[in-house]
């Protein structure tokens, strides 16, 4: 990921030795005007041998540590496009990755996108190396200090990142364009590259910091498809990402968003024939009597296992670089894998602010129907006060998605103008549940939300009862159904107590008993007395509590 003419593809072509059907913006429209437009994806083996040719006799080599020495590991280079205008593609190619390389022209620094690359690579792997690239482009005598300046600042800006220790690897994906601006590799020969500069430094990196990801077959299948084309003779082959699960040969898959089953004729990975593939391997998956124009991006699962949901419960957080504030109802575009709908939010919390402990009360941090949480008109920024895990949100789909349960939830703002420089992606979280926003009888149901907010009423003393009762007037209109609010606690103005003990005639007003032994005769005739409630907003009955 990185800003555009940062170099990405020409990173891509320089690291690759296997290529899909989509890579190095192999779309006429792309060769027209030299931009990354989709997602391109390519491999590469990392080997003994390679990494022995790299890194010789450095003992800081950690490899064998990690993985069998005799194994190698397929890396999959998901390339993203950079412009501004395509940054839901770029969320959307996110969700798939184990580890960033965030590509920086060393000329240029830090631009816009490449900022909202850093916040969406934090959100998704919170792993990278840092590739400054194009140092060919500085003369050789001020290079090495171009690059100490310059890796300086970026460290400043990652100081309170995920990234701020990540490796940065000065490089030049492709030397020979020296005196070209523009820096994609599709519009040179072959024969007039150089051998890109730093790749022998990257592969030393890329040995001391990757982590091979643990992978699992069993779970329902979910299958992120990203392209969908037609071969003659041979079927439709959807090209993606195993998120979770295995697919097989024979299989039959379930297309949830064209209501369609489909038996897998065949399936290859990297122009090679396989009969299985797992959790986080890339395949193309062909099927059968499909008609791919009804497809380009989308879903494929197992046993019905992608619920269409037009309301769920997420956890959430909000996006420090995002400088406006998120405020609930308003509108938001929310992207989950390569979705993207627009939805309006409610925000919660388990955070009783300003409590005894002076940083507010996390009731628990894990959502559940049982507890009761506060409303927000606005999502909080993580602080000590809110800290990960003590907000959620009520998301309403403009239109039913698909959401696979545990799935990242990205929320933009996409309208704003491409020339805007500040950060459009406002927050993220993880999807819990969907949440029946019609049946008040489903376990998850509307009505079942526990979120209140907290309202007061206040009112006057009128006249002395008896020696410990009082009667109030003004809490309640005449008629007002005042069911709820027997034995609810009210203060007065000097701090002593009472409780609502019944209605007083039918103009509204209220018995009040004293308590602690507080008499009637203390209480300043006229003076007010509050009540505080809570007021359940889904709650039909319009029922409250204390």
């Amino acid at each position: 990921m990185g800003h555009i003419d940062s170099g990405k593809t020409s990173l891509a072509k320089a690291l690759s030795t296997n290529l899909s059907t989509a890579s190095l913006d192999k779309s006429p429209e792309s060769r027209m005007r030299g931009i990354t437009l989709d997602l391109g994806f390519s491999s590469f083996q990392l080997n003994r041998e390679l990494l022995n040719n790299a890194i010789g006799n450095d003992e800081s080599s950690s490899w064998g540590n990690k993985i069998d020495n005799n194994q190698n590991i397929q890396i999959t280079l998901v390339d993203c496009p950079g412009h501004a205008s395509l940054i839901r593609t770029i969320i959307g190619g996110s969700q798939i990755i184990d580890m960033m390389f965030l590509v920086i022209d060393i000329n240029k620094g830090i631009q816009t996108q490449t900022a909202e690359c850093i916040v969406i690579g934090e959100i998704t792997c919170k792993k990278g190396i840092i590739i400054l690239n194009k140092i060919d482009q500085i003369p050789i005598e001020n290079r090495n200090e171009k690059i100490e300046s310059v890796s300086g600042k970026l460290r400043k800006a990652l100081e309170k990142t995920c990234f701020k220790e990540s490796p940065i690897v000065p490089f030049s994906a492709n030397p020979s364009d020296n005196n070209n601006n523009n820096n994609n590799s599709d519009n040179n020969d072959d024969n007039n590259i150089a051998k890109p500069i730093g790749l022998n430094e990257l592969y030393k990196e890329l040995n001391k910091y990757l982590v091979v990801p643990k992978r699992e077959e069993k779970g329902d299948l979910l299958f992120e498809f990203d392209h969908c084309f037609q071969i003659k003779g041979q079927g439709s082959v959807l090209t993606g990402t195993i998120l979770r699960g295995t697919i097989e040969v024979n299989q039959t898959i379930q297309i949830p968003q064209l209501n369609l089953e489909k038996k897998v004729k065949s399936m290859q990975m990297f122009h090679k024939p396989i009969k299985k593939a797992i959790q986080g391997d890339r395949v193309g998956v062909c099927v059968t009597q499909l008609d791919s124009k009804l497809l380009e991006r989308g879903l494929v699962c197992s046993n019905n296992s992608i619920p269409s949901l037009s309301s769920a419960l997420i956890s959430i957080e909000k996006v420090r670089f995002y400088k406006s504030e998120v405020h609930t109802k308003s509108k938001f575009h929310i992207t989950i894998g390569h979705s993207t709908v627009i939805a309006s939010l409610t925000y919660f919390s388990a955070i009783v602010p300003n409590s005894n402990n002076g940083s507010g009360d996390n009731n628990n941090s894990t959502f559940n129907y049982s507890n009761e949480y506060i409303y927000q008109d606005t999502l909080n920024a993580t602080s000590p006060e809110f800290p990960v895990g003590s907000q959620f949100a009520l998301i309403k789909f403009d239109h039913p998605i698909l959401c696979p349960l545990n799935s990242v939830i990205i929320g933009s703002k996409l309208d704003v103008s491409t020339d805007s420089t500040g950060c459009r992606i406002a927050f993220h979280g993880t999807l819990i549940e969907g949440v029946d926003d019609k049946s008040p009888n489903s376990k998850q149901s509307l009505s079942k939300l526990k979120i209140y907010k907290t309202k007061s009423k206040q009112g006057q003393v009128e006249r002395v009862h008896n020696q410990d009762t009082l009667i109030g007037k003004n809490l309640f209109k005449k008629d007002s159904d005042m069911t709820s609010f027997i034995g609810m606690k009210v203060v007065f103005e000097t701090g002593e107590t009472g409780i609502i003990e019944s209605s007083f005639g039918k103009g509204g007003k209220t018995k009040i008993q004293l308590l602690n032994n507080v008499a009637a005769e203390s209480i300043k005739i006229g003076s007010n007395f509050t009540l505080t409630f809570k007021r359940f907003i889904f709650d039909q009955t319009k029922s409250n509590k204390q």
